[in-house]
Parts: C-alpha cells; sequence; structure tokens
C-alpha cells in the first residue's frame, strides 16, 4: 500500500506551524481549509531548543512543544475522520515522551490512532567526543527517512526532533 494519498499522482501537504507558539487555532483552519493527505508543523527554532531543554532540566518528561498537545487535543478526531496524517517536528529533545503523551490524549479521547515517533538527532551524550563541551541540547537534523517509514507503517500521527525541513 502507498505510504498516503488515493490518488498516488497527487499528495496534497498543508503547514500548520512555523515555531513554537504559532497560532493555536492554524490546525484547525488547515483541516478545515481544504483536502489534505498530510498535514506538517515545524516547531524548532534554536530559541525554542533553549526553552526546550530549560523545560527537560526542570521535567525530564517534558522537552516537547506543549502547544502541540493542545492543537491534538482539539484536532486529531478531524484529522482522523478526514484521513490526514499529521507530522511534526514538536518531539524537540523528547519525541517519545511527546509520542506517550499523544496516545494518552487519543485514548482519553476514545480515538484509535496509531502515534510514532523518531529519534536519534539527540547528540548530547556525544558532545564531549564531538568537542561540543557540555552544552544544554546538541542536535543534529535527520532526514526524511524514518517518517516515512512510520507513515509506511501505517502511522496516524508522526513527531520528531530535529529534522530538516525540506
Amino acid at each position: 500500500m502507498s505510504m498516503l494519498a488515493a490518488d498516488p499522482d497527487v499528495l496534497r501537504i498543508g503547514n500548520c506551524s512555523g515555531f513554537y507558539g504559532d497560532r493555536l487555532s492554524a490546525m484547525r483552519e488547515m483541516l478545515d481549509g481544504g483536502q489534505l493527505d498530510v498535514l506538517t508543523g515545524d516547531y524548532l527554532a534554536e530559541l525554542t531548543m533553549l526553552i526546550l531543554g530549560r523545560d527537560r532540566m526542570k521535567d525530564p518528561d517534558l522537552g516537547y512543544a506543549k502547544t502541540f498537545v493542545k492543537q491534538i487535543e482539539e484536532c486529531l478526531g478531524l484529522a482522523l475522520e478526514r484521513k490526514v496524517r499529521i507530522v511534526a517536528n514538536a518531539g524537540g529533545l523528547n519525541p517519545a515522551g511527546l509520542a506517550q503523551k499523544l496516545r494518552k490524549v487519543a485514548a482519553d479521547l476514545g480515538l484509535d490512532a496509531k502515534i510514532a515517533h523518531v529519534e536519534g538527532d539527540d547528540l548530547v551524550a556525544r558532545a564531549a567526543e564531538l568537542g561540543f563541551g557540555a552544552p544544554l541540547t546538541a542536535n543534529a537534523y535527520l532526514g526524511a527517512w524514518g517518517v516515512v517509514e512510520c507513515l509506511n507503517a501505517g502511522a496516524d500521527v508522526v513527531v520528531t526532533g530535529r529534522i530538516t525541513d525540506a
């Protein structure tokens, strides 16, 4: 089965975020605005990584874009109904933690959503080896292969850490 669209020659992609704290209503606006196959969101500027690093220092279960959770609480049912897959780098420094939180959100909403995450961008454990000193965060940009694998495996939502915008 193809990764996404019913029409293999057309893939309709929308975007609902350009930074952490962007308009919370944007996800719903995109889902209501027309036909989509995939809805993306970009949450991770360098300043955001600092904010998420500080969040993670206070609570190791955090380190992701909390506003994305609010958007999913409001819009996951509509996205599933319309068969729109969601891909976002909102996982920040803790994609696994965000995926776990989203699974709980889906369960609380009574929704059967397949939530996946991609990790591997966190280089903090290798900081000394790479000559970085002792940074708060150190992340590499990942490519799209992990996201494609998750979508091909049937994920409705894929969250990542640092990933190339393209």
